[in-house]
């Protein structure tokens, strides 16, 4: 179904933050693993979230599913599928963590996703685990998926990562207290991987005494115990949102601000490069519009999911942005690279594609047309934001479909903003 964006001159209300999607997904993960009882409250309900739950049930977990609360009895580090195949879906995130826990079971595993999936190589991935004694493989040269995961656990010990397969830290992580031997990560000694935060917080709730220190991580054999978890709200989650409350006349406000984990750290320093002011007091989040903003030299090793939405940021912002170290945007539910920098100079923008991100001179005059949303949300969600900034209707192709992979009642919130945003067939 196809949205159709008309432009917007100012928004106002009040919404409230989205549940982490990452960490609906990571608690979901580490639930299915544990024994006993487990509770993932304020779940983000959307469709890479769901996959995981379902994938849960074939592994031989219970689940039980309300609006607020998703009950899940794990398996104690044994999985017992009821079915050799299980299909990720459109979630690379979804994929990386059911491969590690197909890991432990006793019978090979065969791990699947859509036509974007098997797309995508994940070599890093494979390698993280494989270093643990994993015997996982990818059935194409590329090493993208299907992946074939022969079971039978893992051996443990001392493993010295690169920068690729630290991008896949979480899933790496996850089935370590059942390996045979205690767990020893390092990484280096430079940045921090991005997400070591968030599974080692869940990994200590689920009574697993993981050590992190710089550069290295210890995992000792001690199984993960039932947990009750309430996934935090994010910042990052709400970019379309602050996004077009920065550039448009508007005053928003954003509930449920309680922890800035890193993620939402690197998020808000991004929008400071930019020169956008975000007011933080309490646990409420103040976006003022009409804000003048200033080209940057953007580093998004740290995001690059969150390319597309930055690039329509760089058409506001005034001079030259450079937005780099976002090679992995190729590689995600579309190209994002080319697909938002193709898109955007439809729509007017000047916009130079590079290997790694893009390069914009700003500011620029949108205008509406017509523009695919290549079957990603992200690269959907940038683009409305794009069309409520341009001069005229913005039809975007398929963008309802693609926005279910990870918003909940998007266009809804915004329409509560006062946004002019509908549907065509």
């Amino acid at each position: 179904m196809d949205l159709i964006v008309q432009p917007a001159t100012a928004l106002s209300g009040e919404i409230e933050l989205p549940s982490s999607k990452l960490h609906t997904q990571l608690a979901s993960a580490l639930a299915i693993l544990a024994g006993g009882k487990s509770t993932v409250e304020s779940p983000l309900r959307v469709k890479d979230t769901n996959v995981m739950l379902k994938a849960a049930e074939i592994m031989g977990a219970t689940v039980k599913r309300t609006q607020e609360k998703w009950t899940i009895w794990g398996l104690g580090g044994k999985p017992k599928p009821a079915q050799n195949f299980i299909d990720a879906k459109n979630s690379g995130t979804a994929l990386s963590l059911l491969t590690s826990i197909a890991v432990l079971a006793p019978t090979p595993t065969v791990l699947n996703g859509d036509v974007q999936l098997r797309s995508r190589s994940m070599l890093g991935l494979l390698m993280g685990l494989r270093y643990l004694g994993a015997d996982v493989h990818s059935t194409k040269p590329d090493d993208s998926p299907p992946f074939v995961v022969f079971g039978g656990g893992l051996r443990g010990g001392r493993v010295q990562l690169s920068e690729v397969e630290a991008r896949y830290l979480p899933a790496v992580l996850l089935p370590a207290p059942y390996a045979k031997k205690e767990v020893e990560l390092s990484f280096g000694r430079g940045k921090q991987p991005f997400q070591l935060e968030s599974i080692t917080e869940l990994m200590k709730k689920a009574r697993v005494r993981v050590t992190a220190r710089k550069g290295k991580i210890s995992v000792p054999t001690q199984p993960y115990r039932a947990l009750n978890y309430k996934v935090p709200r994010e910042l990052a989650g709400a970019a379309p949102f602050i996004a077009a409350a920065a550039l448009t006349d508007s005053r928003l406000k954003l509930r449920g601000v309680k922890r800035v984990f890193d993620r939402d750290a690197a998020f808000l320093q991004a929008m400071k490069s930019f020169g956008v002011r975000l007011h933080i007091s309490g646990r409420h989040v103040d976006v003022e519009g009409r804000q003048k903003l200033r080209a940057t030299r953007l580093d998004l090793s740290w995001g690059p999911e969150l390319l597309p939405m930055m690039a329509v940021l760089a058409c506001a912002a005034r001079g030259r942005t450079l937005i780099q170290n976002a090679v992995e945007a190729r590689k995600m539910k579309s190209d994002r690279i080319s697909a938002i920098a193709h898109e955007l100079h439809r729509m007017g923008a000047r916009v130079l594609e590079r290997h790694d991100g893009l390069l914009i001179q700003g500011p620029c005059e949108l205008k509406g047309c017509g523009v695919d949303g290549h079957d990603d949300y992200a690269v959907v969600a940038a683009l409305v934001v794009a069309g409520l900034l341009a001069d005229g209707k913005t039809t975007i192709k398929n963008g309802a479909d693609a926005l279910g992979t990870a918003y909940s009642h998007f266009v809804s919130t915004f329409h509560g903003l006062g946004a002019d945003i509908g549907y065509a067939h």
